[in-house]
This record gives structure tokens, C-alpha cells and sequence, in this order.
């Protein structure tokens, strides 16, 4: 048996080596960076990237390829303060998956460029928004059960982890109840960020509220206001270290906080982590929903797997199932309400804090070259997929 030393030296000189040359390691939790120069290797060659280098390419309003080891623009981050936004944490307050017709995808269409000046105030919710059309296509639950097509049109896999046609099983995955009863008194559904000082193209140094966190204030209001769930919004800066920039550790700083609060409210029965995606500057994320330029977002779902190495038993996750069936729940709400709206789901090999709870998300709004109100925009459809998935309304 290798020795505990050996063990953590080989991590701790593979672990900086791999994240000198890849910068997606930004998405890797400690604990998941190589253990083996081998793994670190197979991993580089292989394509380790960022979520985005694998999203769905569709739907994308401006041409341009988006670059595996793009660096973050953090400059206009790093005066974020970890306090100033004055956010109360609790006030008072799913897809039917027996239904046999779902929302199919649709063509491919360039999307409107944005429209909104830098702090153009447009919050303002259209009165239709909360009562979507079908303007999507359907088709038969048959049609979702064929792997391939499920595959080719809902999902991008990441290069380093494999998943088969019986743990994406359309059926069983639908088949989910993913409904909850409303409790306004109790918090319900808790919304935090791994990456707190994450921020938009348009973002004022140093204005948390101009950051994803401000965009996570606005989703939760909005089910706050709107349905009555009782949201805790964590504004935790769990990607900060003594007012630097940190990401190295942030899924576990964020896992600490989770189980704290979990701890405090056990009636949370959602957890969304709500990011911004990093993109090449010529990539533009942006569709329009009820006539308002709007960024697009992207679910990604970790399963505790690699290729090379199978499950990863440190990281088990007993709700694998259970996230797969809630985000392809939603997905499939955003195909028939609002297409064009959500990129393909990114499947990686990681986990993500995403083992908490059944009904738990990784939610990726836009990226940095989108404006901060096209991804508020954005928390609108959101809400009404989130509200529909938990309710069973249709």
C-alpha cells in the first residue's frame, strides 16, 4: 500500500503542477485534483477544461470557438467587498413525470444581440412571464428513451467520465417525483455560491450586488414573491480568502457552510449554487424570453466518475439519480416553454457539493461577457421552471 506521505506529496506536486496548466481546475474541488502523475496526464491529454468548454454551442448570438484555458477576468473582482449587501437571509415565504409528452429540442437559430445599456434598469417582470405558452415541440416519452437521441440533444459528457444508458435512463429519471409541499414558515429551498465573486461585463468594481450574488437576491425574490418559498440565500464569500481571490478551496469552504445551515434548517429540501459561466470573449450567451435579451444558462451535473478510475469513492453522492432527474426535469421545461433558453446539461466526472440533497443544482447564468441584466433577466424563466418542476404544474 502506498505510503500516506508519498501519497500526499505526489498530490500536492501533481495538484500545483495541473493547476499551472489547466486553469479549469478553478471547478475541481481539492480533494479531486490528481492523485497520480498518470491520472494528471491522462487528464491533460484527454482535455481536462473548464464546464464551458463542453457546453452546448448552440444558440449562441456571436460566432467565435471558445477557448479550453481561457483565465477569468477576475480584475474587476477583486475589490468585491465580502459584506455590503444588505440581504435578508429567510423571510417567510416538478415536471409530471407520468406525463407521456415532453419538449423536444428546436433548430438551432442565431439570437437576438443584447439591447440593454450598462445599468439600464429592467427588472421590471413582463406580465406574461409567469404564464408561459408552449412554444416548443413535443414528442412522445418514447422518443426520450432512446439514449442516442437523449444524448445528442440534451446533454454534452465530459471528455474524463463515461455515462451509460441505464444511469440516463429517460424513464426512471421522469418517473421521479420531484414535487414538494409549500411551506412558507420553513425555509425550503436554500441558494448560495461557490464562487461568490464571479461578475459580468458590465459589473462595478467593488458592487456586490453587480456580482452572481446580486443575480441570486433577484431569483429568490422572485420565488419568494411570486410563489411564497421561503429562501435562504447564502451570500457566504466562500471563493475568498482574506479579501483575495481564492477558488482553490471554495467547494469545500461551501461545503462547510452547506452543513451548517443544513444543520440550522433541515426543512431545506432544494440547493441551487448559482455561477457564471467563463467563456471566450467572442462567445455571447444571450436568446431573448418575452422580448427581453436574456442570457442563457446551462445545468451541469456531476457523478462521482472517471473513465480511467470508475466511481470515485470519496466523492459518493447517494442523490446521482435524483440530480440527474431534477435538472433534466427543468430542462425539459425550458424546451417547451422557453427554447433556446438552456444549453445542453454538461455532464462531468465531479461532484460538486451536489450530495446534500435530492433536489440539488448547479446552475450556470450567462458568463462574463454577458451584461448583469441579461442574466437577471434570465432568474425569471428560471423561477417559473423551478416553480413548475417542484409544484407538478403544467
Amino acid at each position: 500500500m502506498e505510503a500516506s506521505w508519498w501519497k500526499t506529496l505526489t498530490r500536492s506536486v501533481t495538484g500545483a503542477v495541473f493547476q499551472t496548466t489547466a486553469p479549469a481546475s478553478a471547478y475541481i474541488m481539492k480533494e479531486e485534483e490528481p492523485e497520480t502523475l498518470v491520472e494528471y496526464l491522462v487528464r491533460l491529454v484527454r482535455g481536462v477544461v473548464p464546464v464551458w468548454e463542453y457546453a452546448g454551442r448552440r444558440n449562441v448570438s456571436s460566432s467565435g470557438t471558445q477557448d479550453p484555458y481561457y483565465v477569468e477576468r477576475i480584475e474587476i473582482d477583486t475589490e468585491v467587498p465580502t459584506q455590503g449587501m444588505d440581504v435578508e437571509n429567510m423571510e417567510e415565504n416538478t415536471v409530471d413525470a407520468n406525463t407521456e409528452t415532453f419538449a423536444a429540442e428546436p433548430d438551432s437559430q442565431g439570437q437576438p444581440e443584447e439591447t440593454a445599456a450598462p445599468g439600464q434598469d429592467e427588472t421590471a417582470v413582463a406580465q406574461d412571464v409567469f404564464s408561459p405558452s408552449v412554444l416548443g415541440n413535443v414528442y412522445p416519452l418514447a422518443k426520450l428513451c432512446d439514449y442516442d437521441f437523449l444524448i445528442r440533444n440534451f446533454y454534452v459528457v465530459s471528455q474524463i467520465t463515461t455515462i451509460t444508458s441505464s444511469e440516463l435512463n429517460a424513464k426512471e429519471l421522469l418517473a421521479k417525483d420531484m414535487t414538494m409541499t409549500l411551506d412558507s414558515a420553513n425555509p425550503q429551498i436554500l441558494i448560495y455560491h461557490s464562487h461568490y465573486s464571479e461578475a459580468f461585463a458590465d459589473s462595478r468594481p467593488g458592487v456586490v450586488e453587480d456580482t452572481i450574488v446580486g443575480v441570486g437576491e433577484y431569483l429568490a425574490s422572485i420565488l419568494r414573491e411570486q410563489y411564497g418559498y421561503s429562501v435562504y440565500h447564502d451570500i457566504t464569500p466562500y471563493d475568498m480568502m482574506e479579501g483575495v481571490i481564492d477558488r482553490n478551496e471554495a467547494y469545500n469552504y461551501a461545503a462547510d457552510g452547506i452543513e451548517a445551515i443544513l444543520a440550522q434548517y433541515p426543512s431545506i429540501e432544494v440547493i441551487i449554487d448559482l455561477h457564471r459561466d467563463g467563456v471566450n470573449e467572442g462567445v455571447h450567451l444571450m436568446t431573448e424570453v418575452n422580448g427581453k435579451p436574456t442570457a442563457q444558462i446551462m445545468f451541469v451535473n456531476g457523478i462521482s466518475k472517471t473513465t480511467l478510475q470508475g466511481a470515485i469513492s470519496y466523492l459518493y453522492n447517494p442523490y446521482i439519480q435524483d440530480n440527474l432527474a431534477f435538472s433534466l426535469m427543468l430542462q425539459l421545461k425550458a424546451e417547451a416553454y422557453y427554447p433556446g433558453f438552456c444549453r445542453r446539461i454538461m455532464i462531468n466526472a465531479y461532484r460538486y457539493n451536489m450530495h446534500y440533497r435530492p433536489r440539488s443544482l448547479l446552475v450556470e447564468a450567462g458568463a462574463q461577457t454577458n451584461t448583469l441584466q441579461e442574466v437577471k433577466n434570465a432568474m425569471e424563466p428560471l423561477a417559473v421552471m423551478l416553480h413548475k418542476t417542484l409544484s407538478g404544474e403544467e
